[in-house]
């Protein structure tokens, strides 16, 4: 197989990284300061499973020729790149090649079907617990399940999987792999985590585990959960009870674990807002239910977030 990478942040460089080790051909399309380094340095990979560095065939993500034999694609942008990243995943896909994408939130998929045919995508979830240190540089510090799935596959017929070889090639490289009938229900049951807790810690800069404790927190994580579940009633999507009842009960495994929206929040990029937040407002709007807590997350992340880009613009304050 033929892989490329496209997103070379903490889970492209965690999953890349390890199909890499395991001598499949990996690229690496990089930009800024993680191009310059992985030219020069190897990728690093702090990990409870074993730290390992190697280095790392990259390209310029901003100056790419048109490459089409590609077997597949493992995209894992930020979800507010998406649209600004369909050029270069273009110049990236021929006709046979798969679109793997591990990007946060709902309606992802949706839109690179509209792009590239449904056909073509192949929809991810990953269950882990992962920092991006620096460029290059990532810190694997719990659980680690990839879940996948074709974006057609519940109205196709039983056959072969074509994406089996990478999930094959998954599991060689030790990761655990789960290849699923119902992506749209995994994504779902993951968006529940990630909009309980995404929100809440990024807008108290707090960890999982110190949220899930504190008293004047914790009511706001259950109010998140019970609106989520309506949505996704009324969409006609139903939560594994199992997920439902322990999504707020204390997880060692992710008791210190920092958000990506707390990162991206702390380190001056964009949040995730519109596929975490924004998208299940959108749903529930569309069948008349009521998100008032989720409303008012949302709208207090974005505004923050404006607040920050508002602060960066400004020149500094001249004193005499």
């Amino acid at each position: 197989m033929k892989i490329a990478v496209l997103g070379a942040g903490a889970i492209g460089c965690y999953f890349g990284g390890l199909l890499t080790r395991e001598h499949q051909d990996v690229t690496f399309a990089a930009r800024g300061r993680t191009l310059d380094y992985l030219r020069s340095h190897d990728l690093i990979v702090k990990s409870i499973l074993g730290d390992f560095s190697l280095p790392v065939k990259v390209i310029d993500a901003e100056h790419l020729q048109q490459e089409t034999d590609f077997d597949f694609v493992l995209l894992s942008v930020k979800s507010t790149a998406l649209m600004d990243t369909i050029p270069i995943l273009q110049l990236m896909t021929g006709p046979m090649t798969k679109i793997v994408c591990l990007l946060n939130g709902i309606g992802n998929e949706e839109k690179l079907a509209e792009v590239f045919g449904a056909d073509r995508v192949i929809g991810g979830s990953a269950f882990i617990s992962i920092i991006r240190e620096a460029p290059g540089v990532v810190n694997h510090v719990g659980e680690g399940t990839l879940v996948l799935g074709e974006w057609l596959r519940e109205n196709a017929k039983k056959q072969e999987q074509p994406l089996n070889p990478l999930a094959e090639s998954l599991r060689l490289a030790g990761v655990k792999v789960d290849v699923t009938d119902h992506i749209r229900q995994v994504k779902w049951e993951k968006l529940q985590w990630n909009i309980i807790y995404n929100s809440v810690t990024a807008l108290t800069g707090t960890r999982v585990g110190e949220a899930l404790k504190n008293p004047d927190l914790f009511p706001l994580l259950s109010s998140i959960k019970d609106e989520f579940l309506h949505v996704a009633r009324a969409e006609g999507i139903r939560i594994r009870q199992s997920l439902s009842d322990n999504v707020l009960l204390p997880n060692p495994d992710v008791e210190h674990h920092k958000t990506s929206m707390l990162q991206d929040l702390e380190n001056g990029r964009k949040m995730e807002l519109e596929a975490i937040l924004g998208f299940a407002i959108q749903v529930a709007h569309k069948h008349h239910v009521p998100v008032t807590t989720i409303e008012t997350i949302y709208h207090l992340l974005r505004f923050t977030e404006r607040k920050n880009e508002e602060a960066k613009s400004d020149p500094p304050l001249q004193h005499k």
